[in-house]
């Protein structure tokens, strides 16, 4: 039996009475349809609250974003700054190996640059990758400031090596004095219409005046050696040699290390000569050189004397 729900409305004046009645089946719907829409109140509600939430977390995101990019950017540009610092480095390092008379490090080859990409959007799925594409650019930086490095040590090392190689060469007079025989062909002073090649050059100069040493080197000989007479022979390194004959006297062992301007010994007239004189040689890579090569004539005073009062 489907029992009816009978309500009584009284107005407050109690003139009206309002009688409203429904059955159960009716007030179940009522209730279930209340239910819903409670339900999806709630739901609402918690949606609207997630969407908030995500909202927020959007803007976060964004703002982080857009602050990556930007110290993304600074980092990238100062990058760009270095490199180009370094490339301008580079053409002066080339230019300091060339000068050294060493090959360019950088010259007409792929250097490595500092690139970079385009960033758009920085999710938290690609923040590791950008992190690693800084180091990247960072690594090629610290790569071509090694590489910078290494070359200007080559650099520093060739010029050491080249102030050390000055010490090296025979540029010194071994004696101030006049030339009375040049190196190359001339006429014997021991055979009358016979041409012969002289191997050195002759310097005259008053017998007991010193002979110096005409650059740092090792005494590999110091005796007499035939038309030599009593003879000094230095090795300079770097394929130098230089042979002091005729000597009076050698002030010098075998295997002795000398300084440039070291007194190796005294002008004399052993061995096979006319007159007293210094007969000096030098050679490189074992052949003969012509001395006035490495000799400044101005630096001979008793030379530049004799060519002022007789023009030669």
């Amino acid at each position: 039996m489907n029992k009816k729900i009978k309500i009584k409305i009284i107005s407050s004046d109690n003139r009206k009475v309002k009688r409203i009645s429904f059955s159960r089946r009716t007030l179940y719907l009522i209730s279930f349809l209340l239910i819903i829409l409670i339900a999806f109140i709630l739901l609402g509600l918690f949606r609207s609250s997630k969407y908030h939430l995500l909202a927020n977390k959007y803007t976060l995101t964004r703002l982080n974003n857009k602050k990556l990019k930007e110290n993304y950017t600074i980092f990238k540009d100062k990058l760009k700054t270095y490199d180009d610092k370094i490339d301008k480095l580079e053409d002066i390092c080339d230019n300091v190996l060339i000068l050294n008379s060493l090959p360019p490090a950088f010259k007409g080859k792929d250097n490595i640059h500092v690139g970079g990409r385009a960033i758009k959007k920085i999710e938290g799925k690609n923040v590791d990758k950008l992190n690693d594409d800084l180091n990247i650019k960072f690594s090629q930086v610290n790569l071509k400031v090694k590489l910078l490095k290494n070359n200007f040590y080559k650099v520093i090392d060739k010029m050491e090596n080249s102030v050390n190689k000055w010490d090296n060469i025979p540029i010194i007079w071994p004696i101030e004095g006049w030339i009375s025989s040049k190196f190359g062909w001339r006429e014997s002073p021991f055979s009358k219409n016979k041409k012969e090649f002289h191997t050195g050059l002759d310097i005259t100069n008053l017998p007991g005046s010193p002979i110096k040493a005409a650059a740092k080197g090792y005494v590999s000989f110091a005796g007499w050696l035939g038309v030599y007479g009593k003879v000094v022979i230095i090795e300079h390194g770097f394929g130098y040699e230089t042979r002091y004959g005729h000597l009076n006297k050698i002030n010098v062992e075998e295997g002795m290390y000398v300084k440039k301007g070291y007194k190796v010994g005294t002008l004399g007239n052993t061995g096979r000569t006319t007159a007293p004189h210094l007969h000096y040689e030098i050679l490189k890579n074992g052949k003969l050189e012509n001395p006035m090569k490495y000799l400044i004539p101005e630096e001979n005073k008793i030379l530049r004397r004799v060519t002022e009062l007789y023009g030669r």
